[in-house]
Formats: C-alpha cells, structure tokens, sequence
C-alpha cells in the first residue's frame, strides 16, 4: 500500500513540475495534502523528497500555511512529523523569499525521539546507517532523521510559467501569497459541497473567527467564494471551480 501511495505522490509532483520518471497527475493536487503523503513516503525514495524540497523552496508561495499546520496537527502522524519537519525547514531556509513562510507548520512538527537515517535503504544495512549519521546534516541531526545537506535542484523543477499554465487553479494562491485567504480557498476548494459555517471553516483552517471573518469578507469582494443562506448559518462556497 505504501509503495502505491509513492507512485500516485510522485505523479502528483510531476503535475507541479518535479522531474521525476512517472506519468504526471491527471488535475492539480491538493498541495498542503500532498506534503503530509511525502513526508509518508519519502523514506523509500530520495529524490522524491529532493525535488519536493527544491519545489518548497523555489514555489512556496503556493503553500497555504495555516491550512497545512492544521493538517498538522490534526492529521500526521508522529512518525513521519520529523521528515516534513526538516523538509519544510529546509525549504524555508534555502527559500529566496519570505523567510518565515513555513513556521507555523514547522512548529507543529515534532523531532524524532530515536533518531535514524531519513531513507529506508540506508537504515536498514548497519554499515550505511553508520555512514548517514557521521555524514549528516545540522539540521537533519536537529530533526533526528539524518541526511546530507543539497542544493536546490532548480535544474530538474519546471519554470514557474510552465506550473502556471498546467496548473491554473494555483493562480490565486500565487496571489495571495499563501496567507489565509489561500487556505480558505483551498478548503472551498477540497470539499465538493458548501462548507457549512464559518465556524466550520475557521476549525479547517486553524485559524480566528474574526480573522476568517475578514478572509471572506475580502474573497466575496473579489468575487472567488458566497455565502448561501443554510437556516441560521451561512454556508460558504466558490463561486466558481478551477480543477486544473
């Protein structure tokens, strides 16, 4: 099961433009979503983790952070915590822009209490393992899944105006900036029917009702989401459903 789950993460990086050898998703993946199934399966596979690492530096702006520290939170398990960790942390710190990006959902990850190599191949041979901790990161050692420090791998992630164009609905994450109108948007988005409340979806997003309040208040003047009248409450939803 695990190894399925690493071929459908991996198509789904190729549809945002990692170079990797598999058939690209057939629709944009659900990004705060997609870090959780890495930071599951990277273990097994390091230029997967690699390239996702590369992509969160060179494109985090696509990134909704207080949606994927909820995610966090709520939804990861303690296992694969010190993975997306240091694959955030490494991201934020190699990022050419907005340094505090990734905090949120960085402090919601917890450090591994028995540390070991990040990859399978490597933790299972004792000579390797060996290998990996006297050869590992700072970092990596701070996150209790050792690796080698790398650089952005920029040569093997597509231009940004080639994840733009087979990725259209990413667009008005780009715009505003992964800030909490992005998760906002991208819980409308994920859910199929109309989230029920505000409430509701302050609980999503992880965040304030005032600050959810002023969220949608600023996507109904750009026309993106509605609010339907549902008995006392007010559903929210997208006024319109960009799937690419």
């Amino acid at each position: 099961m695990k190894q399925d789950l690493l071929k459908l993460v991996a198509a789904r990086w190729a549809r945002l433009g990692a170079m990797l050898n598999v058939k690209a998703a057939s629709r944009t993946p659900d990004i705060e979503r997609l870090l959780l199934d890495t930071a599951r399966v990277c273990s097994r596979n390091s230029r997967l983790f690699v390239l996702a690492a590369s992509w969160l530096a060179l494109y985090g702006e696509y990134v909704a952070r207080h949606r994927l520290a909820h995610l966090v939170r709520h939804e990861l398990e303690d296992e694969y915590q010190p993975a997306l960790g240091l694959l955030l942390e490494w991201a934020r710190d190699h990022g050419a822009v907005n340094g505090s990006r990734f905090n949120l959902a960085i402090k919601a990850c917890a450090a591994a209490a028995t540390p070991q190599p990040l990859f399978d191949v490597e933790r299972r041979n004792a000579p390797l393992a060996a290998l990996a901790e006297q050869r590992a990161s700072a970092l990596s050692r701070r996150w209790g899944r050792w690796t080698i420090d790398f650089e952005i791998k920029s040569d093997a992630i597509r231009p940004a105006e080639w994840i733009a164009a087979h990725n259209s609905s990413l667009g008005e994450r780009a715009l505003t900036g992964g800030d909490l109108l992005a998760s906002v948007l991208a819980e409308c988005r994920a859910e199929p029917q109309a989230i029920q409340s505000e409430a509701e979806l302050a609980r999503r997003c992880g965040a304030s009702r005032p600050a959810i309040r002023e969220a949608l208040r600023r996507l109904q003047l750009a026309g993106q989401i509605r609010s339907v009248r549902q008995g006392r409450s007010h559903a929210i939803e997208l006024t319109r459903r960009n799937v690419a």
